[in-house]
């Protein structure tokens, strides 16, 4: 049997607002990512897309976020961020047209967070799940 989810030894540790916040832009990630492979998206997975939107936009203006690098790279990455949860509400909406650019655009924005946040990590989608909408 597969096991997701932290090891027992993180389990240990108190969950803070960092911890919700790296969760909630995990699930943004691969929310958009499965929108832009086509997968359907039905009137609850909007509302949670939205929901997690509007809350991560919240949570990454006040949370002391450190990136490695300079202090410009902490602003470039809280902008990417909140750039991300505006590309997920307009993909959502029945009248967003979505040509390759906009497409490369997205997929680009996240590959740089993902690099600095989960460099380590795979995002696999579990896609029995995303057909159902």
């Amino acid at each position: 049997m597969k096991r997701f989810g932290s090891s027992k030894n993180q389990n240990r540790s108190r969950m803070d607002r960092r911890h919700l916040f790296q969760m909630r832009l995990q699930l943004m990630i691969i929310m958009v990512k499965a929108r832009l492979e086509g997968y359907p998206t039905g009137k609850f997975r909007k509302e949670a897309i939205l929901r997690n939107a509007e809350q991560l936009h919240r949570d990454v203006s006040r949370l002391d976020i450190r990136v490695p690098g300079s202090r410009g790279a902490n602003h470039l990455f809280k902008e990417r961020v909140k750039l991300l949860c505006v590309m997920a509400g307009a993909l959502v909406s029945d009248d967003y047209p979505l040509g390759i650019h906009r497409r490369d655009a997205v997929l680009d924005n996240i590959e740089r967070i993902v690099d600095i946040v989960f460099p380590h990590q795979d995002f696999s989608q579990f896609h029995t799940v995303l057909k159902a909408a």
